[in-house]
């Protein structure tokens, strides 16, 4: 596959690469009860060195291949780069262990894509090719993730499987350099690619407009989809950033003047709930029923104050990092107080002089405060926005691609008619 196309017929090639999507699409209902079994017998990080080790015997047979094939030693310090950024692309999701596991699967199915393509593709664009196949079966990947109720859609795994696919093709092109690959690309090959990266660009695109509302539509029109109704995960959410030069930033679905409205209108009844459900039947519980999609506004609320409760009984279990637990929960009910105080003050939850005492006294003194709630709430840029840029993108990417492959066409029958 190096030197010369694969033995094996193109079907059966493609084949190979629909079994590796599926492998790893087969294990998404499972993978969080494997987690939780990985993390009680050996501990998370088990995942981290499963990883290194496949990786560390893929950089052994790649090296064995390099020999073998006499290429000079640029060839080997190219590749001992690349094998060098896969480790610390590993390292830096240490603190998420089960994630490193994406980048060998990943790796592994850059490899096969790679091999299927060698069939119709023998110029460079070949390994732009494989890494945006390779990003679009990580993204139906996310997708399928959100659809299974225990599990949770993730920008940042997109990320990851798409650099694990890209790094897979750095490693081929720079390290291994297959002879059989060579030659500028020409327009029918640009062409291609701007067809694949429009394909993938609207892949993308359908993630971000399937925003809480949209979700709200399908699945009260779709009876087999109104579980979503309950689900605790959201592809994408638009909303506001604020810095409270008092207290710190929060992000927040609603702007300053409908988070007044809201408190005022609905302030007694939230309290209700979070009386209810906020250390009564149980924050799992308040999820669901409150989720994103059902009520923004009461689940708003009821996050920011489990976070506060949360982290006052770990103060209180006097932890090494106590008035830390005591500043976040601090700032948690100043932003309570302040945004949220008809919800609050008409609950069982409003702290006592002597309870806000304690927590001032104890808490740690920040120069900066950032509440990790509503955190993946898009705020930098509005829906219409990030629409109309991959609107323009689609569009340019589509037009560009046809008329390099009519550019392709004309030269073909140029060359024919001489």
């Amino acid at each position: 596959m190096l030197d010369a196309p694969p033995k094996e017929s193109e079907a059966l090639s493609w084949i190979y690469v629909v079994t590796g999507a599926l492998v790893i699409y087969c294990t998404i209902p499972v993978a969080r009860t494997l987690r939780e079994v990985v993390r009680e017998n050996f501990g998370l990080k088990y995942f981290l060195y499963v990883t290194v080790v496949l990786v560390i015997l893929a950089g052994f047979v790649a090296f064995r291949n390099l020999h073998k094939r006499g290429l000079p030693l640029s060839a080997k310090l190219s590749l001992i780069t690349i094998f060098a950024a896969f480790l610390i692309y590993i390292y830096e999701l240490r603190d998420i262990p089960e994630e490193a596991i994406h980048v060998a699967e990943y790796g592994i199915l850059g490899l096969l894509v790679y091999r299927a393509l060698t069939h119709r593709i023998r110029d460079f664009n070949i390994y732009i090719v494989a890494t945006l196949l390779v990003g679009m079966i990580g993204i139906a990947d996310e997708y399928i993730q959100w659809l299974i109720p225990s599990r949770y859609f993730d920008l940042r795994d997109i990320r990851t499987n798409f650099i694990a696919g890209a790094l897979a093709q750095l490693a081929i092109v720079a390290g291994l350099r297959p002879k059989m690959i060579s030659g500028f690309p020409g327009s029918k090959s640009w062409s291609r690619v701007c067809y694949f990266s429009a394909a993938a660009m609207l892949l993308m695109a359908l993630g971000f407009m399937n925003t809480p509302p949209r979700i709200a539509w399908y699945a009260t029109k779709v009876p087999m989809m109104s579980y979503l109704m309950n689900s605790k995960s959201m592809m994408v959410e638009y909303g506001y950033i604020y810095d409270d030069p008092d207290i710190g930033i929060f992000r927040s679905r609603f702007s300053m003047d409908q988070l007044r409205q809201l408190d005022q209108e609905r302030g007694v009844e939230v309290a209700k709930i979070l009386d209810h459900y906020i250390r009564g039947e149980g924050y799992k519980n308040f999820q669901s029923i409150y989720s994103v999609i059902r009520d923004a506004y009461a689940h708003e609320a009821g996050v920011h104050l489990f976070r506060r409760e949360f982290h006052i009984d770990r103060a209180r279990e006097k932890t090494d990092k106590q008035a830390e637990h005591y500043a976040i929960a601090y700032y948690e009910d100043q932003f309570l107080e302040r945004y949220f105080p008809g919800a609050l003050r008409n609950s069982k939850h409003n702290w006592s002089q002597k309870v806000k005492e304690e927590v001032s006294k104890n808490a740690l003194k920040m120069d900066y405060y950032e509440s990790s709630v509503s955190k993946g709430v898009i705020t930098r840029m509005s829906e219409y926005q990030i629409m109309f840029f991959f609107v323009v993108m689609i569009i340019v990417l589509v037009y560009t691609g046809f008329h390099l492959g009519r550019l392709s066409q004309m030269n073909q029958i140029t060359e024919t008619t001489k």
